[in-house]
């Protein structure tokens, strides 16, 4: 019988410093097999420095009659509240003694890879849903008071509000209230209603399943009657995240671009390497991920908050 041609020693480059794009590899797919939830809620804005601010500019006034041959009135946005999101950096490493390498145990290598990629990806859900979690306390937009709040300021000294008078645990009631509340009462500094529409409700993973019947039955739900369904037509699609802390709260939201929830990422998902010249003294391969990012909220416009009873 010939001799085994398969043997670790012909392939003994992979077990040094080439082994890293393999590992490289195996973070990246696992890295992409977790889809990201809160982009699909929030606007990402890539950035070059270390802090991100915004100055609010709020509406001009509504139009005037201007007789024949008078002159036109010229005015200018009022500035409102500035507000500053500094960058922080999130990171996390693993060390991969010289003995796992030499003893080929590239299936537990690999599998810590993989489990450092998940725990990144995890990592921006959970700072994402935080600004939802806390949207009712410790988060605050730019004039000062809580993102889901009965008294949003403006300049002028007017006020609107984006949670509703009342919290109520979700329901076809509840969520109607709320989609026609949306479209309203997201006003401007002149009195302009912006007719924002809600694009996404978000919820708790326990209540995905009724959040989609809310929306998606033909007929009313909750309900003995056999009345169409008018949610069914609004649009919404359900987004659900097991990060959020509350399981009775629940969120509407219009577009990302529409809302003043923001990722200013400065560095986005990147990793780095350092074979066993590097860590002479524990004989270990050093590989670490980090991402340098702030989540933040800069108004309060297009995002809808109910804490549930």
């Amino acid at each position: 019988m010939p001799a085994p041609v398969a043997l670790r020693n012909g392939y003994s480059d992979f077990f040094g410093s080439s082994m890293l794009p393999v590992l490289e590899e195996i973070f990246r797919a696992e890295v992409a097999m977790h889809p990201s939830r809160r982009e699909a809620l929030m606007k990402v804005v890539s950035w070059d420095r270390d802090i991100y601010q915004s100055s609010e500019l709020h509406d001009v006034d509504l139009f005037d009659a201007v007789a024949e041959g008078a002159e036109y009135n010229f005015k200018r946005s009022k500035q409102g509240a500035n507000k500053t999101l500094v960058v922080a950096k999130y990171g996390l490493g693993v060390s991969i003694s010289e003995e796992a390498v030499e003893d080929g145990k590239l299936d537990m290598i690999g599998d810590m890879v993989r489990k450092l990629g998940r725990s990144a990806k995890e990592s921006q859900e959970i700072q994402a849903m935080d600004l939802f979690n806390n949207g009712f306390g410790s988060v605050t937009t730019a004039d000062g008071v809580a993102l889901f709040h009965a008294s949003h300021t403006l300049p002028s000294g007017g006020t609107f509000r984006n949670r509703p008078s009342t919290y109520a645990d979700l329901s076809q009631t509840s969520l109607d209230t709320a989609i026609a509340d949306f479209e309203t009462i997201f006003v401007g500094d002149s009195g302009i209603i912006y007719h924002l529409k809600p694009k996404t409700l978000l919820v708790h993973s326990n209540s995905r399943r009724y959040a989609h019947e809310l929306i998606g039955s033909e007929l009313k739900p909750d309900s003995m009657e056999n009345n169409m369904n008018s949610l069914k037509g609004e649009g919404l699609s359900v987004i659900s995240s097991p990060h959020l802390t509350d399981t009775d709260a629940w969120f509407l939201l219009a577009t990302p671009v529409e809302t003043g929830l923001r990722i200013i990422s400065r560095k986005p998902i990147e990793t780095k390497a350092a074979g066993p010249d590097v860590g002479f003294a524990s004989d270990s391969i050093y590989y670490k991920s980090r991402y340098r990012e702030v989540v933040g909220a800069l108004h309060a416009y297009g995002a809808y908050g109910n804490s549930g009873n």
